[in-house]
């Protein structure tokens, strides 16, 4: 069967219970492009972190209300996720890296710095803009094939 390769969007309210939805839509989208299971799995693991990242910090914790947009498409072999929102304008890529020899909990208050480690781990590229009129447009990058399956 041949995938489909027509862009996927999905819109959620700025509430963590919308997470299981963007889960789904990430998977489900991977599928229909033709990835593996992996491949599903890193972009499921990088869009909840990011998605979750604007919500609780970029519409302050659910105290302001406020949506993501998720858009799926496949560009070649690239599976290209872009968040839009109008939060609080924060780009990832402009971070440190992480300093993954400390022990994570006892040393990192909150993560400090896991999860954007997590975006860069599991994707190939990650791409920031601020929006027009506020907000961010987050781009997760990965390439479709998975080198575990040529072992």
């Amino acid at each position: 069967m041949a995938a489909d390769t027509a862009p996927r969007t999905l819109r959620v309210s700025s509430g963590v219970a919308d997470l299981a939805e963007v889960r789904r839509f990430v998977r489900e989208s991977v599928a229909a492009f033709g990835g593996s299971a992996r491949v599903a799995d890193d972009l499921v693991q990088a869009v909840d972190e990011a998605t979750c990242n604007v919500l609780l910090h970029g519409y302050g914790y659910g105290d302001e209300p406020g949506e993501v947009e998720i858009e799926a498409t496949l560009r070649g072999r690239r599976i290209e996720i872009r968040l839009l929102d109008r939060g609080v304008p924060f780009d990832p890529t402009a971070a440190p890296a992480a300093d993954t020899t400390r022990p994570p909990v006892a040393t990192r208050p909150g993560g400090m710095g896991m999860g954007i480690h997590l975006l860069r781990t599991m994707t190939d590229e990650v791409r920031h803009h601020v929006r027009p009129g506020g907000g961010n447009e987050l781009t997760l990058v990965r390439s479709i094939d998975d080198p575990a399956k040529e072992d």
